[in-house]
């Protein structure tokens, strides 16, 4: 009977999908009073309509490309209402031919008494963020938001870079009800096209009379109905990187009647040309007179090729500070950024390839794309937001971003770790170097403790973090004072109480930081009569397996190998003998991707046991991904085992 109930309430729900009005404006009370989306009951929100159109036309002698957008979005609860902020990303080197917004009309649609409420955006709520140099953000939230609303917006963009169409998304973190795209391509256009993600999608190719440009147009649409969310897990680089998408690059232009003939992004080799050629970019790395004088005392100071490398990184970053802001192409100018003490990354980076070239390393730029910012799989420009400098040496490359306060050689901060990064050379020629760390990310503790006889825990902890670990430590705490520092301490770790505490190293990079801290604990066992139950692991074991899906189709994205290493010693309580301790474990996964070792002994009233686990590949690929779920599994199991303890 429930199996019926179901499938009665799917086929209404389609049925109810097809029949539905999605012209602007058009919300009904059925859309209004609906409590959660029927095909996926954990959604906070879901997409109930999703439309695109993109096209080009001629204004003048000018081509532009012009995107419609259409979203009905119903909201289910609190959690969904991070849907309700738009953010439309708006390419433009320069302010006269930046990508503009036009025609927003955006409603929220709420149920009161039975009657249908609207609230309107108003336009005083568009608020402009400045991401780049070449990158700008138009941003609103809906108002009057509530649970049930259904909220509409539509708007248009104009832009002249008519070589360029933005990756078509097709799923999302949320359910899709309904979806439409139109792409039209004008025929003087060669496309590059290519599907990603695991989502499948139909793509439908027609083609058109174009009669005002007379020419034979080719429209590519694509519809779908439910389309499933999405499902984020713990590391991952960026969920947009895996969503089924169509990307599109224009690879030739060619158009008799406007006299324009080009060739575009056609190899990675014209796309580095390109972008060397560029003012901001090569323009800049040539310009190193202000320079000069320091580089005369460090070439003094730094006589070994590791020592330049270190050196001249640890002299950029006390030199110029990042204002936030991305691109591989510099914002100032690496002058006014050396004379400012501030620039962006390309500022920074571009400064530091240009310290490397004049101590004598070979050193060049290496363009990225950062892990919220996609994958570029066409040779292209704007697939890329970011660039690091690369040393190629006989030892291999290595890579340095000086834009982190805390990064090492070889070890870059997370952002730029996606994939591969396209070096660009002086003489045109470009070369990859993978982005994930090689380097094992660590962090080791030394827990020692001792129980009394009325289960209070009184301890000594000291970890110690090196390379990313180290990184998002210092991160994390920079700005903290200590006794925000402590209380973070205590909450994270099960509400420890912290008695003492020093951390040592915050600064000193070359060195892991050290974290020391005595604590007490009054509920960390649970006393039964004459018997103790004791997780010896306390607030260090692994409580919860991170991998939850039955499945997973993309790659699980540690950043780097790591090593969680955790030695405990436990001083029980006078009177008190062991009755029941874990066993051992050693195990292993396939192709040495992971190892877990636990092991327990007992000496006298003293209890040691390490546990240790080692994942050996910085990204694992989406086929390992039951075999990791089943080896945390027997992690969270051992690590959260109890311990017996009795009165003798």
């Amino acid at each position: 009977m429930k199996k019926v109930l179901i499938t009665m309430l799917v086929i209404a729900f389609v049925q109810f999908s097809y029949c539905q009005n999605y012209k602007f404006g058009k919300v009904s009370k059925e859309e209004l009073e609906e409590q959660y989306y029927p095909l996926d009951s954990t959604a906070n929100a879901a997409y109930l309509f999703k439309k695109r159109r993109t096209f080009a036309t001629v204004l003048g002698n000018e081509i532009k490309l012009i995107t419609e957008v259409q979203v009905r979005m119903k909201i289910y609860n609190q959690e969904g209402f991070d849907w309700a902020t738009e953010e439309i990303s708006l390419f433009g080197e320069s302010n006269s031919d930046s990508e503009k917004v036009s025609n927003l009309k955006a409603v929220t649609y709420n149920l009161e008494n039975g009657e249908i409420e609207e609230t309107k955006l108003d336009k005083n709520s568009v608020f402009k963020e400045t991401k780049s140099s070449s990158w700008k953000v138009s941003k609103f939230t809906m108002p009057n938001l509530k649970e049930g609303s259904v909220l509409e917006w539509t708007y248009k963009i104009y832009s002249p870079y008519f070589t360029h169409i933005d990756d078509i998304q097709i799923q999302y973190e949320i359910p899709v009800k309904n979806y439409e795209t139109k792409i039209q391509l004008l025929e003087w256009f060669n496309f590059n096209k290519r599907q990603k993600g695991y989502y499948p999608f139909k793509i439908t190719e027609s083609s058109k009379r174009n009669s005002t440009l007379n020419t034979n147009d080719k429209t590519i649409e694509i519809i779908e109905k439910n389309i499933p969310a999405l499902k984020e897990e713990p590391y991952v680089n960026s969920m947009k990187n895996y969503a089924a998408s169509l990307q599109l690059e224009v690879a030739s232009l060619s158009a008799p009647t406007l006299g324009l003939f080009e060739n575009y992004a056609t190899s990675w080799e014209g796309v580095a040309k390109d972008i060397f050629k560029s003012s901001s970019f090569g323009g800049e790395l040539k310009k190193t007179g202000h320079l000069k004088d320091d580089m005369v005392q460090l070439n003094a100071e730094l006589t070994t090729l590791p020592a330049k490398i270190g050196g001249a990184l640890q002299y950029v970053k006390s030199k110029i500070k990042w204002n936030g802001n991305y691109s591989q192409y510099a914002e100032k100018g690496l002058r006014k950024a050396y004379n400012d003490g501030s620039g962006n990354i390309g500022d920074i980076n571009l400064t530091l390839v240009a310290v490397l070239r004049e101590l004598g390393v070979d050193a060049n730029p290496a363009l990225v794309s950062t892990r919220n910012n996609g994958v570029p799989l066409f040779p292209t420009r704007r697939g890329f937001n970011y660039v690091i400098a690369v040393a190629e040496t006989d030892q291999g490359k290595i890579m340095l971003d000086a834009s982190e306060k805390y990064s090492l050689p070889n070890v870059l901060p997370l952002r730029a770790m996606n994939w591969n990064a396209t070096i660009v050379r002086k003489n045109g020629s470009v070369g990859f170097v993978k982005l994930g760390s090689s380097i094992a990310s660590v962090e080791e503790s030394n827990l020692n403790y001792k129980i009394s006889e009325d289960g209070l825990i009184e301890g000594m902890n000291r970890v110690k973090y090196e390379n990313l670990s180290a990184i998002g430590y210092r991160n994390s705490n920079d700005n903290l004072n200590e006794e925000d520092w402590i209380s973070k301490i205590e909450q994270k770790n099960n509400d420890i109480e912290i008695l003492n505490f020093r951390v040592t190293n915050m600064d000193n990079i070359s060195k892991p930081v050290l974290e020391l801290y005595k604590f007490e604990k009054e509920d960390g066992v649970e006393v039964i009569g004459d018997k103790m139950y004791l997780s010896p692991l306390l607030f260090k074991a692994n409580d919860e397996n991170p991998f939850k899906l039955e499945n997973r189709e993309y790659p699980i994205d540690f950043g780097a190998p790591w090593d969680e290493k955790i030695m405990t010693s436990i001083e029980i309580p006078v009177g008190f003998k062991v009755e029941s301790l874990p066993e051992d474990l050693a195990i292993g996964m396939t192709d040495e991707m992971g190892v877990f070792v636990y092991k327990v002994e007992t000496s006298g009233n003293k209890i040691q046991l390490s546990s240790m686990v080692k994942i050996n590949k910085g990204i694992v690929p989406a086929n390992y991904y039951l075999e990791m779920k089943e080896f945390f599994k027997q992690i969270v199991t051992k690590q959260t085992e109890k311990i017996v303890l009795s009165k003798s």
